[in-house]
């Protein structure tokens, strides 16, 4: 992960320096009232479960558990149906009080929970809390889940069975059971499910899940943006029924936000909760916003992990697979979400100074607060000057201090003690997220924030890196650290230079393959470690292609004759890539025309034969070749139910 910091001592001296400089532009006074309680929060999620062709290893997939679950603080998944495995385009069978098992695919339902669930699910439970998760079907038209099929809309009693099936199949399977539903991921953006749709369908879907003796609760409406969540609300606020079967309130941040305040006094009239489920590009505005202002108690930003370094996943991955990195807001994510723990309730707490923002949480009678002295949103102008705050009303006791600041992760700045006058001075520092958390009492562990090697990946001859590890302290205590080698190839001889030091080199990785090492970082009482692993590669690598599908739309059914078909692909090395589709089989008597067979994404028509279509594409750099194929299925035209003329379904 990657990080920067000081020594523990360098960082109270220089945090004193601050409360005395800071202390001479005049006091921010914080004013907490744990009487004036808010919204539980519940958790903090995101979606888990990585998608056909994406690279996790499974020494990175560990990783990146450990950090979301022990560092972080995600206590919740959201698990999106991979519907182009599971579901055929045909109905399982004509009887919606039926289920005809043969008629789904579980292969990948299975990999994702085996791999991501159930292993997320135990770190949680290791640390005592609830995990949480609910099941996010998506219906986009012409986009990458493929549109609802005709049938699920044409009778509710079958989207039912449908989706009832798949919580009856993971309970039985895995013994998971979905806190929630959502009936459809963003509901009225490019999909047929309005208003009056989404209600029959959980009139339809609730009673069948209770009698199923399952506790999960439909999510509802999970719109696209809080105006489109508000407008479904509106128009369903009278049917008491559907309501009965709703048990968490959401929306997602693409546009209208004004709405969140509707939303929260809505449902909390009716003693619902309320969630955040997403948003690429979500910053800490959003989340003291979602807190305030939609009186949240699930926050989540979008995915967990993944390849492409843009604003989707609190992760970024490497594609050797050795290696990832924190989303650019992650450490002020985790100035919040690592303190805050589910039961924790946000308490009122106010500030004399707009430019100061504040939040507070009460859990087991201990306060925690979180000042913001950065500015709302992106147009405004950074505060001028380093502050400093004095809240009061916090309860006596030990407090530890931590901070974030831009472009730095957190650091933490020793053990303070509030007196029975329930006060404690603090030292800000320009567009810092600070927080004030109550110690536990006893001597802390070390927290390590980095440790890598640079470069990540080797290419022989190159036998030399550099190992790296950052660390802090919450009683900022000196720390000590220690490299060793755990595993290498036999003929390899590693040595480095500074074994006991933050940064060593390491020489000697001659031969190719996997090197592992481990560093220890230690204070007079704890210890802790972390791996990393640099493989060295022989030879310049070939492209990656971790992205295969087709849309637009994504099941072809007769009369409808084309789609696109897209591929993407990394390069580890950065070497420009290109591209080249082909037919590989098709119908007899079908005549395909590829419109742009170079590019990425390639459209493709004229296929007006019923059957599967093969295509091929090559990814090419200057020094490799790599290809893979594509089956695409065009179906003829469907009965009503939806079900084939045997009436077994897709009778796999």
């Amino acid at each position: 992960m990657k990080a920067g910091s000081l020594r523990p001592v360098a960082v109270a001296m220089l945090y004193a320096a601050a409360m005395t400089e800071a202390g001479l532009a005049g006091d921010v006074t914080i004013s907490v009232d744990p009487n004036h309680k808010h919204q539980t929060i519940l958790g903090w999620g995101a979606t888990v479960g990585a998608g056909k062709g994406q690279h996790f290893p499974e020494y990175l997939r560990q990783q990146l558990l450990d950090a979301a679950v022990n560092d972080l603080g995600l206590t919740r998944a959201r698990f999106e149906i991979p519907r182009r495995e599971w579901e055929d385009v045909h109905n399982d069978d004509a009887d919606a009080n039926h289920v005809n098992w043969s008629a789904f695919k579980t292969a990948d339902t299975d990999r994702r929970m085996q791999e991501w669930i159930l292993p997320f699910k135990k770190r949680i439970e290791a640390n005592g809390e609830h995990f949480c998760m609910y099941v996010s079907p998506s219906f986009f038209a012409g986009g990458s889940s493929g549109s609802v099929p005709q049938w699920m809309l044409d009778d509710p009693a079958e989207h039912a069975e449908w989706a009832s099936a798949f919580l009856e199949y993971i309970k039985k399977k895995h013994d998971l059971t979905a806190d929630y539903y959502s009936i459809c991921n963003e509901a009225g953006n490019n999909n047929a499910f309005s208003p009056q749709v989404v209600a029959k369908a959980i009139k339809a879907l609730g009673p069948r899940i209770k009698s199923m003796g399952l506790p999960t609760r439909i999510q509802f409406p999970e719109c696209v943006n809080a105006g489109a969540s508000w407008q479904y609300i509106q128009k369903t606020q009278d049917d008491a029924e559907m309501w009965s079967y709703v048990g968490l309130v959401t929306y997602h941040l693409y546009g209208s936000l004004a709405e969140r305040p509707l939303i929260r006094d809505f449902a909390y009239k009716r003693g619902l909760p309320t969630g955040q489920t997403e948003f690429m590009g979500t910053t800490i505005n959003h989340l003291y916003d979602d807190l305030v202002q939609g009186g949240v108690s699930y926050w989540e930003h979008y995915g967990l992990a993944g390849p492409w370094t843009g604003n989707g996943t609190y992760y970024h991955t490497h594609l050797s697979g050795t290696y990832f990195w924190p989303y650019r807001e992650y450490w002020n994510f985790r100035q919040v979400m690592h303190y805050v723990r589910p039961g924790a309730v946000r308490i009122e707490v106010t500030s004399d100074e707009e430019a100061v923002r504040v939040l507070a949480f009460l859990r087991e009678r201990k306060v925690t607060v979180v000042l913001l002295n950065l500015p709302p949103n992106a147009k405004s102008p950074p505060p001028a000057q380093d502050r400093s705050a004095v809240i009061r009303g916090l309860p006596a006791g030990k407090y530890g201090l931590c901070r974030s600041a831009p472009g730095k992760p957190y650091q933490e700045l020793g053990i303070q003690t509030v007196a029975a006058d329930g006060t404690l001075k603090v030292a800000m520092g320009k567009n810092a997220v600070l927080t004030v958390y109550p110690y536990a009492g006893t001597n802390q562990p070390p927290v390590i924030m980095e440790w890598k090697a640079s470069p990540v990946y080797l290419i022989a001859p190159a036998s030399a890196i550099s190992l790296s590890v950052t660390a802090t302290d919450p009683e900022t205590e000196p720390l000590f650290h220690q490299w060793t080698v755990l595993a290498k190839p036999d003929q390899a001889n590693v040595a480095m230079d500074s074994p006991s030091a933050m940064r060593t080199q390491a020489k000697g990785l001659s031969v190719p393959g996997d090197y592992l090492f481990e560093v220890a970082v230690s204070d007079a009482t704890h210890k802790v470690n972390k791996q990393v692993k640099v493989t060295v590669f022989a030879d310049n690598q070939p492209p990656v292609i971790l992205d295969l599908h087709n849309r637009l739309p994504v099941t072809v059914i007769q009369p409808a004759s084309g789609t696109t078909i897209c591929g993407a692909a990394l390069d580890l090395e950065g070497d420009p890539v290109t591209y080249q589709w082909s037919v590989i089989r098709q119908p007899q008597g079908a005549s395909v025309v590829l419109d742009k067979p170079t590019e990425p994404r390639c459209p493709v028509t004229n296929m007006t034969v019923a059957g599967e279509y093969v295509f091929k594409v090559e990814v090419k750099e200057p020094k490799h070749t790599v290809s893979k194929d594509l089956t695409v299925t065009v179906y003829p035209k469907l009965p009503k139910n939806g079900v084939r003329e045997n009436g077994s379904g897709p009778g796999r």
